[in-house]
């Protein structure tokens, strides 16, 4: 990676030559594949640049992470760098994007990829291109005579399909379906959740914020609002 990828894209990242060479990036974080031409340099900054995600209790040690809305794998990457004993299930719908998601967390052992999208049921879900890059696809579940779509799965699945009893933190992102996974459901999986970030999509779906304040609240969450997300937390 080099300031003339960046250049080449028309992004004015004026910093980052010097971030690179603050440190050995690919030592620290491995070699990441940035497609040109796609949303993947702003999820980049975003992640390692402007590091969105980090926003952590004090003494803050998660061994699970379940990362849904993984894109092509930064922020589990990220995640893995600042939590190095954290099992962490890396969770994207998009073919596309999950193929990267691969290669990019491929030598990390503690990083689990999964295709599929997290829903509040289990059924199949086809993905939705409203032409923004690849960080913007949406998921609706699929008419059940489609025999096309990716997975739909649950947080109480996924729970059973790996032997999780908690999930110390939850990031989410799933452009809007997040209204979906906790309007239904999820009292049986809040319990046993301890912290959450979530970027909320009012924009697609209103309500979406006020929704989630209601259904967490009982579970003994406290609210913090960043510029990025909304987080979640047990005290």
């Amino acid at each position: 990676m080099n300031k003339r990828i960046y250049t080449s894209l028309g992004y004015r990242l004026q910093n980052l030559s010097t971030y690179f060479k603050s440190f050995d990036f690919e030592k620290k974080y491995g070699h990441l594949i940035i497609r040109r031409g796609d949303s993947d340099i702003r999820v980049f900054k975003q992640i390692f640049l402007d590091e969105v995600y980090h926003f952590f209790p004090e003494r803050f040690d998660p061994q699970v992470i379940v990362d849904a809305g993984a894109n092509v794998g930064y922020s589990p990457v990220w995640f893995a760098s600042k939590f190095p004993s954290a099992k962490i299930y890396a969770i994207e719908p998009v073919l596309s994007n999950f193929r990267i998601l691969e290669k990019n967390t491929g030598k990390n052992p503690c990083i689990i990829p999964i295709q599929a999208g997290l829903w509040y049921e289990n059924v199949n879900l086809k993905i939705h291109d409203p032409k923004i890059g690849s960080w913007g696809f949406e998921t609706h579940a699929a008419d059940p005579v489609e025999k096309a779509g990716v997975e739909g799965i649950t947080i109480s699945g996924l729970m059973e399909r790996y032997g999780l009893s908690r999930i110390d933190l939850l990031k989410i992102d799933i452009e809007g379906a997040e209204f979906e996974l906790f309007k239904y459901n999820s009292s049986e999986w809040l319990s046993k959740v301890n912290m959450m970030m979530i970027e909320v999509h009012d924009r697609l779906k209103p309500g979406c914020s006020k929704l989630i304040d209601e259904v967490v609240t009982p579970f003994g969450f406290q609210k913090f609002l960043t510029k990025e997300l909304t987080i979640y937390y047990k005290s």
